[in-house]
């Protein structure tokens, strides 16, 4: 039986990390000790970025919804492929074919291993266990002039569900339009644990609104003296904002609370882990004229790092 992956053990722990923006540090005991963390105390969505597909029949994929009895078990079919995250494969670890189960536990030995005893090893045990990390951190990166996106990996079997892990950098109102495409998995820095790297977006121009859309601008600056003015007042509120924040955190005041003073143009960063048809209507929505200018150069840099293959045209809605 052909079983194909896309992740690593790392993967799942770079997931994680990214909420405290440490995601390109490798420190293979410690990121061992994190999968025992993550798997023991029920925290799922890192697991979602690691990609199982299963060479085999409608029937395989309807017995396996069947045996599941959970509302929450996702796995698709597509290709002649049935596609889950490690996330679901866990979930289910028991009614998979032992040959799919030996494989996944091959590519992912340490979350495999940990899953299977539900987080109750040693450390002497863990230590035992081998380890798989990801081959390069990213394979390619795109700057734009909100921020930059980069391709971590592929797993293109000519499906609809072929799937992509991205890493994206841009301002907090772009993140949120982003979150809007729920078809796919999220891992994001968090404010609460992490006041580490904070940067601000600031615009190189402040657009005019557009008379004819009540939510688009179109691409000229409003008038002098308004625009510089306006330009200086958000460097000077975002530098104070910043201060503010620092001195409240350093004065004992807890992260979770002192971030609420954080402007919408601060940047965040997250992993976006997507399946093809999904990604597909994100390009469509997100690269048409009447997209925000700062998601719109992010959404056509998506394109040009993963292609669009026109699969949401199946979608009606």
């Amino acid at each position: 039986m052909e079983v194909l992956f896309m992740g690593s053990d790392q993967r799942a722990v770079r997931c994680a990390r990214v909420s405290f923006g440490k995601d390109d540090k490798v420190d293979p005991q410690r990121d061992k000790k994190l999968i025992r963390y993550l798997i023991k105390h029920k925290h799922a969505s890192p697991f979602e970025h690691n990609i199982v597909a299963v060479k085999g029949s409608k029937d395989l994929w309807l017995s396996l919804l069947e045996k599941a009895q959970n509302p929450t078990v996702q796995i698709y079919y597509s290709g002649g492929y049935l596609w889950m995250n490690l996330r679901t494969a866990i979930n289910i670890m028991e009614l998979l074919p032992e040959e799919v189960s030996s494989c996944i536990e091959e590519r992912f030995p340490t979350c495999w291993a940990v899953a299977k005893r539900g987080g109750d090893l040693e450390d002497k045990e863990l230590e035992d266990l081998r380890y798989t990390t990801d081959r390069i951190f990213l394979q390619e990166k795109i700057e734009t002039s909100a921020g930059w996106v980069g391709l971590v990996d592929r797993l293109e079997l000519g499906t609809e569900m072929d799937y992509y892990t991205f890493i994206v950098e841009c301002p907090l109102f772009v993140a949120r339009q982003w979150h809007r495409h729920r078809f796919g998995s999220y891992n994001e820095i968090s404010r609460r644990y992490t006041s580490y790297d904070v940067k601000f977006y600031i615009p190189t121009i402040l657009r005019k609104q557009a008379k004819s859309n009540k939510q688009a601008s179109v691409d000229e600056p409003i008038e002098e003296p308004d625009h510089g003015r306006f330009l200086r007042e958000i460097k000077d509120l975002t530098g104070r904002c910043y201060a503010l924040y620092e001195e409240m955190t350093q004065k004992g005041v807890a992260k979770e609370i002192a971030r609420g003073i954080l402007p919408q143009f601060m940047k965040t960063r997250y992993y976006w882990t997507v399946p093809r048809i999904s990604l597909d209507n994100f390009i469509t929505l997100r690269t048409h004229e009447g997209a925000q200018k700062e998601i719109r150069e992010l959404a056509e840099a998506i394109r040009e790092l993963a292609g669009y293959r026109g699969t949401d045209r199946r979608n009606r809605l």
